[in-house]
Order: C-alpha cells, then sequence, then structure tokens
C-alpha cells in the first residue's frame, strides 16, 4: 500500500506543493510591485477573507520574509476540523491525515512571528465548522 504522501503527490500534488505554489506565487507578486516602484519592500501586507484568509495564514507562517503584518477574516485554519474533505480533496483525515495537517496553518501557527488580525464573527454562514467554537 503507498505511503498517505505518496498518493497526494500522485494525486493533486502533496500538501508541500500546495504551500511551495502559494510560496512562489506570493514572492513573485511581491518582487513585480517592488520592481514596478508601487510597494516598499518592508511596508507589504497580506490579507484575505475566507480561503483568502487560509492563504493569509499560510503564508505568514511559510513565506514570513514576505510581508509585515496580515489581516484574516472569516478563515478557516485547521482542515482537521473539517475531516470529510475541503476543496478539491475528498479524502478523509483518516485517508489523507498528512495532507490535513501540512495544509492547515493551524498547525504551523508556531511559524507566524508577523502580527495577524484575526476577524471572524457568529453570523458567518459559511464558517467550515460550528461558530460557537470562535471564542
Amino acid at each position: 500500500m503507498e505511503r498517505d504522501d505518496q498518493v497526494s503527490k500522485k494525486r493533486w500534488g502533496s500538501a508541500y506543493c500546495y504551500v511551495g505554489q502559494l510560496v512562489a506565487s506570493a514572492e513573485a507578486a511581491v518582487e513585480e510591485v517592488i520592481r514596478r516602484g508601487v510597494a516598499h519592500p518592508k511596508k507589504i501586507v497580506v490579507g484575505g477573507h475566507s480561503y483568502g484568509a487560509f492563504m493569509t495564514a499560510n503564508l505568514l507562517a511559510h513565506a514570513p520574509h514576505l510581508f509585515c503584518c496580515g489581516i484574516a477574516r472569516f478563515g478557516a485554519y485547521n482542515r482537521t476540523l473539517t475531516p470529510f474533505g475541503f476543496q478539491n480533496e475528498d479524502r478523509t483525515l483518516w485517508e489523507a491525515t498528512n495532507t490535513y495537517v501540512e495544509m492547515s496553518p493551524f498547525m504551523s501557527a508556531n511559524k507566524i512571528k508577523k502580527p495577524i488580525l484575526l476577524i471572524h464573527g457568529e453570523e458567518d454562514n459559511n464558517p467550515g465548522t460550528l461558530t460557537m467554537q470562535v471564542r
């Protein structure tokens, strides 16, 4: 039987691939706005809503050299709380544990050293987890 991470890489790329692609895309965007002279390298903020918040947290964890801080609104940061799939991942947490853990910025929270403003509200109709868990 193939290991979880081998199956994931064959299917759509591993979580490492996701993080790597996310960081590479952000590096290219940051490099371009600096090249054009419209951004100061030490004053770039990353932000997002919903899936963008998930990406914001991952970028602050895995590419802290790019941003001075982040703003994340209404994100789902712990994929292990959505154990029956997300986005294009239809395997369960128990079938693809490494993928869920590696893609969860919550599991890399100890790497986030830059300030991050987390915004969430009880009226979010698509939280991924129960709003009562947000305190």
